[in-house]
């Protein structure tokens, strides 16, 4: 396990969740930084997005949605990853998948241009000011450019810093043409197959201080110098679904990671409490979880692929914190110690394999759109890619 001094530094501020890794994103995110938040990655979001509405309400709206215009759940029972021994979902954005708009399909600078309270965003990455949208971000993944073939079948993997369960989907758009959320809607990528992985990678056992740093100061490549073993996967079962789903017919694809049974999900240290100390608390169990974890967490031994993520660790690390931060004890709205630190971080990505459909050779951008149930958010972020034809090919 990493010591605190690394934790500390790659995981920056956890207000934010999660974010596209594989191909790497403008953010600087890579999968050798996968358990961390590099450069701020999982701080480029949209706060207050429900079913149906006709925009997003930002941190204004709370999670009222938005009254007259809501719009309708779809979901079936069985996709929910919050509540789910309960009847319903709700409004957040995965009761009806893709059905919430969207602020910017690359994410906006903590989540909205004003300050959010604690757990709700509102911390910018570094090199940005809030409200800015990542259609116009720098490119922090430059030089590592990923080109694909038309009609191959290709890696796309996410990160997870903080649970709140729900879906996602990738899609593509032109990079000639407006980034909006209508031009990638028109071209959801196609999962191949009824399994995803678990890919593994862990972080250095040092490297530098990434809480203030930019891609372009450190590029990603000097702050996680070890490749991942891209054979050292597991595979899971997929659970996707494309009916109910905006665009209609198009397939998203559950969070296979469950949080943990509580309304917190494990969110400020609120239960699935682990520790890399022996003895500190019991062995989590399956009953412990939203819903049953698919086997063990082979980055954590003895602990399950379940829980909130190293985002529980931070709840009172925001500029807005919760008024009973380090008065009501550890088990309740507080910060982690170091080993219950160390013991939260995920160092894996979820990994599904798309089929690049046969568009003309060019310059395209893939928006990863994960849309949550626990909360009114979706995180968004963008990556650029090349496509080639097979003609152009080179053997």
């Amino acid at each position: 396990m990493m010591q605190l001094a690394t934790s500390a530094a790659m995981v920056t501020a956890v207000a934010g969740h999660g974010y596209i890794n594989e191909p790497p994103s403008r953010t600087g995110a890579i999968l050798e930084g996968a358990g961390s938040c590099p450069y701020g990655s999982c701080l480029w979001f949209n706060q207050g997005c429900t079913i149906g509405c006709p925009a997003c309400g930002g941190v204004a709206s709370g999670f009222n949605g938005c009254g007259k215009d809501q719009g309708n759940e779809t979901l079936p029972d069985e996709f929910k990853t919050y509540n789910v021994n309960t009847k319903g979902c709700g409004i957040n954005p995965w009761c009806a998948p893709g059905s919430a708009p969207i602020m910017d399909p690359c994410g906006v600078a903590g989540g909205d241009h004003v300050q959010g309270t604690a757990g709700n965003g509102g911390d910018a990455p570094p090199g940005y000011k809030l409200g800015v949208h990542g259609t116009n971000m720098q490119d922090g993944a430059k030089g590592l450019h990923r080109t694909w073939t038309a009609g191959d079948v290709v890696d796309v993997s996410w990160a997870l810093i903080a649970n709140h369960g729900g879906g996602y989907q990738y899609r593509l758009c032109p990079k000639n043409s407006d980034q909006t959320e209508a031009c990638f809607q028109k071209m959801p990528l196609e999962f191949v197959g009824d399994e995803q992985y678990i890919q593994y990678c862990a972080l250095a056992s040092s490297g530098p201080d990434l809480k203030n740093a930019t891609p372009w100061e450190v590029p990603p490549e000097v702050a996680f110098p070890t490749k991942c073993d891209r054979t050292k996967r597991t595979a899971i079962p997929a659970m996707r679904i494309s009916k109910g789903t905006v665009p209609a017919g198009s397939t998203w694809t559950r969070n296979p990671i469950p949080a943990c049974d509580n309304g917190f999900g494990g969110a400020f240290n609120v239960g699935c409490h682990v520790s890399t100390l022996s003895g500190k608390y019991a062995p989590t169990t399956a009953s412990q979880f939203q819903f049953p974890p698919i086997g063990p967490d082979l980055a954590r031994p003895g602990l399950l692929l379940g829980g909130f993520g190293v985002g529980a660790c931070g709840g009172c690390n925001q500029k807005l914190n919760p008024k009973d931060c380090n008065i009501a004890g550890k088990s309740w709205k507080n910060n982690c110690t170091v080993d219950e630190l160390d013991a939260q971080l995920f160092q894996w990505s979820v990994v599904d394999k798309v089929k690049v459909p046969d568009v003309p050779a060019g310059e395209y951008v893939v928006s990863f759109r994960w849309e949550s149930e626990q909360t009114p958010q979706i995180w968004s972020q963008c990556s650029d890619v090349t496509i080639v034809g097979r003609s152009q090919v080179v053997v």
